[in-house]
């Protein structure tokens, strides 16, 4: 993908026109025209934001409840498990496995902890990771949540840190930094500056950080989709009042080569990056979200993703498609607001209706 914008002197236009030739651009008489397109590659999920009847406890039994989804991931297993079950803390915690139909050792794996009262097993057919941690959501009786992906590994002490500062802070959120690793090795480095902060300074990621459950009382992970973690950066980032990000690495994130995302790269289930964003903003109202700035940032950002995880896939009319939608989207529901800054060229390509300039707009923010 560099290369496509890496030579010098040529002009925005000239790449605008070149952008534009290559992906095509298809007369769609209406934008339903423009929905069948990509329903060509992978239809719709079905699955909502939306959850209305989730019960949240007046009176919480515990501090904080960590939801593990857990499906075939017997070589790692065990060591997020140990991790999780092991922390020492003054504050009550629960571990909540929801073992999502796994047809390898992981069951086995997991009914070690049966007898341990601080641990709640659900066993379920499998029903993919969005079903999975809402069905662990639907059980939560604790003041905080926490995620934790199971091939993953949680910090010594994290939880005590963690909701240590959610209490001193009456956070909704609290998240520390984040070590990738693979094969046993750091390969980089998250880190966070102490103190109260924005949702700008957050990963997109559900795991790693404690969330107030209250947030979770509507809100679900959408079944079917991949990326169903847009929820976040869309729905929950703009409800949360008070952040606060520590200095510490509180969790270790698995580089898996037989990772949900890493084994979708450049399937049709890409399409998905687009669907969930389409979902979301059918939803927004029952959440009681407004148009904003801040909505409309976070929007143009996840534009630029969609573009990133589904540049390669064909045929390439779907991304003329994709644009149309939006573009009808974002004039009829952001004409008044403009996003940040580094996103405005993409903003006046959507408001102009401007396909190779959008194509444009989408790749540089890709490539940051």
């Amino acid at each position: 993908m560099q290369r496509i914008i890496s030579s010098e002197g040529i002009t925005h236009s000239v790449y605008a026109t070149v952008m534009e030739l290559y992906y095509g651009k298809p007369v769609y008489k209406t934008v339903e025209n423009a929905y069948e397109e990509i329903s060509q590659i992978r239809f719709k999920p079905s699955g909502t934001c939306y959850t209305a009847d989730r019960q949240c406890s007046k009176q919480p039994r515990y501090d904080l409840d960590i939801i593990i989804p857990v499906y075939n991931v017997e070589s790692y297993l065990q060591t997020c498990l140990n991790s999780v079950i092991d922390q020492q803390t003054k504050y009550s915690y629960r571990t909540i496995i929801i073992d999502d139909g796994s047809t390898n050792k992981s069951t086995k794996i997991i009914e070690k902890f049966s007898r341990n009262a601080s641990v709640l097993i659900i066993k379920q057919k499998n029903r993919g990771l969005s079903v999975a941690r809402s069905v662990g959501l639907d059980c939560v009786d604790a003041r905080y949540v926490l995620f934790v992906d199971s091939d993953d590994i949680l910090a010594d002490g994290a939880v005590e840190i963690l909701i240590d500062k959610a209490f001193e802070n009456d956070a909704d959120i609290v998240e520390g930094g984040f070590d990738t690793f693979k094969d046993g090795k750091i390969v980089s480095q998250t880190k966070r500056m102490a103190g109260l902060s924005t949702v700008s300074s957050l990963s997109g990621f559900p795991w790693g950080k404690v969330i107030r459950a209250t947030y979770f009382k509507n809100l679900s992970f959408p079944a079917g989709y991949l990326f169903e973690d847009t929820i976040f950066s869309l729905i929950l980032y703009q409800m949360v009042q008070t952040v606060y990000t520590l200095n510490e690495q509180t969790y270790k994130y698995r580089l898996n080569p037989k990772g949900l995302n890493l084994n979708s790269k450049q399937t049709p289930n890409r399409v998905d990056s687009f669907w969930v964003t389409i979902q979301i903003l059918s939803e927004l109202d029952k959440f009681g979200i407004e148009p904003s700035e801040s909505l409309y940032t976070s929007l143009l950002q996840q534009v630029g993703m969609n573009f990133k995880r589904t540049f390669q896939l064909k045929p390439r009319a779907i991304q003329y498609a994709c644009f149309r939608i939006l573009a009808g989207i974002v004039n009829k529901k952001f004409g008044d607001y403009s996003g940040a800054l580094p996103y405005q060229h993409l903003d006046t390509a959507l408001k102009n209706k401007k396909f190779g300039d959008y194509l444009v707009a989408c790749l540089e923010i890709a490539l940051r």
